[in-house]
């Protein structure tokens, strides 16, 4: 958003900047930052940033690589984190529907397995696979 700025009674209209030349070289910058829409809330912890003339420090949190290994229970990534990172989900080669008991289904994959049954008829064992 630029502004109406007024060196030496002079006016000038819709002035996004100003640079001023410094004593020891370079430039000091004056920039109007009203319009701005950052938050501390939308930007990573310890970035400063201005805004609507203050100078505001970020506060997302940032979660590096991580691998997670499936469990018993679930595993979550709170909400407001940045990835900053690759997010590993491990895999198995041994996660596979012969290595799965019929009947039951482990991250989306149904078993095929076969378990032995044993049966008793008298005095006679019978051990049967179905």
């Amino acid at each position: 958003m630029a502004q109406s700025v007024i060196i030496n009674g002079v006016t000038y209209a819709d002035v996004p900047e100003v640079d001023i030349p410094l004593s020891g070289g370079g430039t000091a910058k004056f920039m109007d930052t009203s319009d701005a829409t950052a938050t501390a809330a939308k930007m990573l912890k310890d970035e400063t940033a201005y805004a609507n003339g203050n100078k505001i420090t970020g506060n997302i949190e940032s979660l590096g690589a991580t691998t997670y290994t499936p469990g018993t229970s679930d595993q979550t990534i709170a909400s407001g984190k940045y990835l900053s990172g690759a997010q590993t989900i491990s895999g198995s080669e041994y996660l596979v529907s012969a290595n799965i008991k019929s009947g039951v289904t482990i991250f989306g994959v149904s078993g095929s397995l076969a378990l032995p049954s044993i049966s008793q008829d008298g005095t006679t064992k019978v051990l049967s696979i179905s």
